[in-house]
């Protein structure tokens, strides 16, 4: 038969709380400081104890204070155990976790919070469907529909493990990371971050997008994809994509091994074979730096066995103008291409057409050669220092293209499309 105890307000009823029955571990005895009413009945060979009303525990030990609120508590005393059910709160140090019901487990110092649970960390705040904390370890784990909000991202995930002492997180299964601040999604299957290093990394099919709303209103998306994604946090922003790199957006494409985008400069640096096309270019070196202004294109810097690529009619699949140097620039305005300029050991071969017919190529060199184009076509090119050209008639080129082509040419054909959120190779 159960016996009923009402607690006065200040009195614990020390004698019955720590009797000989509980275990002898007494650093991780789970005190009762407060219920309003307390019930002792045995289950099976097991004492339990019933806290009913405003029930408040605490459990001391050498390294840590854990408090525990709720609205009803199930004690079993030989196990060290308390299930908890109503508006259940367990603190520690900073870190609050609230959920609907719980179970703590006094020896293990581990607590269960399930049907919705809420976890507040100073400004970051997870919500997930059930979890686990380890408060010796200060470590936990949280499983279904997890989200994690800070002052400027929320992630999502299917679980995520957390490591208090060593600030680290490791989210798994369907990762979205929202950036508010910049208008920017990573999303991937795994996803590591180190909270005191500011640094994360997404090993498992990795994808940037950005919506950039341009100062003339317009909206455009970037999208990045790689083997692996690197983000480095603190004074300079900075996103790394390694491995199978592919990016896109409306007005430009690229492939290459590794990509920095450096958020607060604006800009992206390609390596490791890079390759960008824009409308129907292609540019390629040993490193391309990409440059916005106003989150439209500004400029595109070859550095390195430079070479731009167009093709020069669309009947021919044979004949492309191409322009070589050991650096090449393109300029834009208003973001459509104004200017290449090649820098250095320059030449260029250009066909030439009449009436839209073709009757042969120019190839010319010299220190500097510097192409302005008027609607999106060369309209004017200019060669300057240790100039030298060569005019190559229609009967010596016709069906002999791929001989007269430049040093380092090739004209790839899977650039990168964005359809949607995706990216897909598109064949010329």
């Amino acid at each position: 038969m159960a016996r009923p105890f009402r607690l006065l307000p200040g009195i614990v009823l020390l004698g019955l709380l720590m009797s000989p029955s509980l275990p002898a571990q007494e650093n991780k005895l789970v005190e009762v400081r407060s219920a309003d009413v307390l019930n002792v009945r045995s289950i099976g060979d097991q004492e339990v104890r019933e806290l009913i009303g405003n029930v408040h525990l605490i459990q001391t030990t050498p390294l840590e204070v854990v408090k525990i609120w709720c609205d009803s508590a199930l004690r079993y005393m030989a196990m060290n155990k308390l299930e908890l059910y109503g508006r259940v709160r367990i603190v520690r140090d900073s870190v609050t976790l609230a959920a609907p019901e719980g179970v703590y487990f006094g020896n293990e110092q581990r607590a269960e919070m399930r049907r919705g649970v809420h976890l507040q960390k100073g400004s970051m705040v997870l919500t997930a469907r059930f979890g686990e904390y380890f408060t010796a370890e200060k470590r936990a784990r949280f499983v279904e529909d997890v989200r994690v909000i800070d002052s400027s991202s929320t992630t999502y995930a299917n679980t995520l493990l957390f490591f208090e002492k060593e600030e680290k997180s490791i989210a798994t299964g369907n990762v979205r990371v929202v950036n508010r601040v910049d208008n920017l999604t990573v999303s991937g299957d795994s996803l590591v971050n180190f909270d005191r290093q500011n640094y994360t990394i997404i090993s498992v099919n990795p994808k940037m997008v950005q919506v950039d709303s341009a100062s003339d209103g317009l909206v455009d998306t970037l999208v990045v994809v790689s083997d692996i994604m690197e983000s480095f946090r603190g004074s300079a922003q900075q996103f790394v994509a390694r491995g199978n790199v592919a990016i896109a957006r409306t007005d430009f494409a690229a492939r290459c091994g590794e990509a920095i985008y450096d958020m607060g400069r604006d800009r992206m640096i390609l390596r490791d074979r890079p390759v960008v096309w824009y409308e129907r270019n292609q540019v390629s070196g040993d490193s391309i730096v990409v440059t916005l202004l106003e989150k439209r294109l500004q400029s595109v810097y070859v550095k390195g066995r430079a070479i731009a690529v167009s093709m020069a009619d669309s009947t021919s699949a044979l004949r492309f103008d191409q322009l070589t140097g050991r650096e090449i620039t393109m300029l834009f305005d208003g973001n459509k291409l104004a200017r290449i300029e090649a820098d250095r050991n320059a030449t260029s071969l250009y066909y030439v057409f009449e009436e839209n017919a073709p009757n042969g190529a120019n190839r010319s060199s010299g220190d500097r050669i510097v192409i302005e184009f008027d609607e999106g076509k060369a309209d004017r090119i200019r060669i300057l220092g240790g100039v030298e050209g060569r005019y190559l008639p229609e009967p010596m080129i016709e069906g002999r293209e791929m001989l007269h082509n430049l040093d380092g040419f090739r004209w790839l054909t899977n650039r990168p499309k964005r359809q949607g959120l995706e990216i897909v190779s598109v064949e010329h």
